[in-house]
């Protein structure tokens, strides 16, 4: 974990011990389930090239909306020794990619191009229709890996993403805090633990975004609060919830 954020020397060791899922998140489980999401470029402040300025406020909306698409759209492939698995491509459309995440045809081809030029995604195989191969980078050999919890993708379409638009500049914030408590990788109930100083600077974002950040996820049902031990109004602990 980057090691300005809370928990610093145990961060490590929950991307490195064995992904096996306990009987506690078997349980949260229950009504989801889990994607590979790499966190390297999370951790090493990779948000804040995600800007919110004019000209760049619906690209960079569109890249993180798609991003969690393709996140939540794969499928694992054979792991590797035991490691993470061998991450496969992701055949997606157009058509698909709008329906998941509410994008328009330009956007998605905007957020595309912004992804592929942060080193985040590569495309292959294009073909009729618009269909094209995705693979997200970072998933191998890297162990910075998470799981994230996300609802089954039968209704074809993920609400919370087609609620954060691409013209409102508090959406933004919502999805960068969102990727970043992700990042974490949380207790085995999904429990993380956020500094606001530190998240800012790995975001770029301001206190106040992020705070309003938080209660729009909670809003979104992306997450729970929970009460802090901390007295300090700079840390807060939630429960995250499945991606829907």
């Amino acid at each position: 974990m980057h090691p300005e954020l809370l928990h610093p020397t145990d961060a490590r060791s929950r991307l490195d011990r064995p992904r096996i899922a306990p009987p506690e998140a078997v349980a949260r489980m229950r009504d989801g389930r889990t994607a590979c999401l790499p966190v390297g470029w999370i951790q090493d402040g990779g948000l804040r090239a995600f800007r919110g300025d004019a000209g760049y406020l619906g690209r960079s909306i569109a890249a993180l909306k798609l991003y969690l698409t393709l996140v939540v759209s794969q499928d694992a492939g054979p792991h590797a020794d035991g490691q993470a698995p061998i991450p496969a491509p992701i055949p997606m459309s157009y058509e698909r990619i709008a329906a998941l995440s509410g994008l328009s045809d330009p956007l998605i081809c905007a957020g595309k191009r912004a992804l592929i030029d942060q080193g985040l995604v590569t495309t292959a195989d294009e073909r009729p229709g618009g269909t094209i191969a995705y693979r997200l980078t970072g998933l191998r050999p890297s162990v910075a890996v998470v799981d994230l919890l996300h609802a089954p993708q039968e209704c074809g379409r993920i609400d919370a993403l087609h609620r954060l638009t691409c013209r409102k500049a508090p959406n933004l914030a919502s999805l960068k805090t969102y990727l970043l408590l992700c990042a974490d990788g949380g207790d085995p109930d999904g429990v993380v633990s956020l500094d606001i100083d530190a998240a800012s600077r790995l975001t770029q974002t301001s206190h106040v975004k992020i705070s309003a950040a938080l209660l729009a996820l909670q809003g979104l049902g992306l997450a729970e609060p929970l009460a802090s031990p901390s007295r300090s109004g700079e840390h807060r602990r939630l429960r995250l919830l499945p991606l829907r």
